[in-house]
């Protein structure tokens, strides 16, 4: 007989003596626990040598939806030679109950990064609450050796958060989305969309009343089109993005 997922889980509650208390709240937990480490885990940038390290940080709910984790798998390079490094995390670092100790923890992995590669850059891609992260971190960077920082975010959301550029920002590309057709858009709305950011250099606006490259509507979850279409601009933000770290290594 085939042993299923639900099976394994509601076994403990079928099998447990009727005197036994059951934690419902604890049931939960650990359903939400498995299904973060077994749907898209966490894969922290290794600390090895590396001319490059690329850092994708997904938003709320993408480690079921695992929409970053697909960028992640599906961004090419950069256009540089030698060993490149890639990382995936969620926007709370695993800890949903802290904000601030989320990019706490994301700036020392960063860091310890960075003093292992002192001149490599380092790209931080962000979506939605996951930009955020991404910025705070970045700015937990301040002051401290390293190569530069590219900062990419997109559709970023977090209405308790000033987008202020960090100072060891190098270049930061932001895309965003307006007018999108998608209902499920009422969410980043009301968790306060970012739209253009005035200290970014670059902010791509994406309708959403068009279609990307791939065919479909421009909306919240298409984290690749707002990464590889180019939007209303000339570029996508991963073209320039390239186009920035090659000026860098000339």
């Amino acid at each position: 007989m085939k042993t299923t997922l639900l099976s394994l889980l509601l076994c403990p509650l079928l099998c447990a003596p009727a005197a036994v208390a059951i934690d419902a709240q604890d049931v939960l937990d650990a359903v939400v626990d498995y299904a973060r480490k077994a749907m898209y885990p966490q894969a922290p940038i290794p600390l090895e040598k590396a001319v490059a390290g690329l850092v994708f940080i997904g938003g709320m709910a993408d480690e079921w939806t695992g929409i970053m984790h697909h960028v992640a798998n599906h961004t090419p390079w950069l256009p540089i030679d030698g060993e490149q490094l890639r990382a995936y995390h969620h926007w709370h670092m695993g800890d949903a109950e802290n904000f601030d100790l989320a990019a706490d923890k994301l700036a020392e992995r960063l860091q310890a990064f960075r003093t292992i590669n002192p001149t490599a850059p380092l790209v931080l891609v962000g979506h939605s609450l996951g930009a955020s992260t991404a910025l705070q971190a970045a700015a937990r960077l301040d002051g401290k050796p390293g190569g530069p920082v590219y900062l990419v975010t997109l559709d970023p959301v977090d209405r308790l958060t000033n987008p202020t550029r960090p100072k060891c920002v190098t270049w930061w590309g932001n895309s965003y989305i307006v007018n999108s057709q998608d209902p499920r858009d009422i969410i980043p709305q009301v968790g306060g969309r970012w739209n253009a950011c005035k200290e970014a250099d670059v902010n791509i606006c994406m309708d959403g009343r068009t279609r990307d490259d791939y065919g479909y509507y421009y909306q919240h979850g298409g984290a690749m089109s707002m990464f590889f279409c180019k939007g209303d601009a000339a570029q996508s933000l991963y073209l320039q993005l390239c186009d920035q770290v090659r000026k860098a290594r000339r």
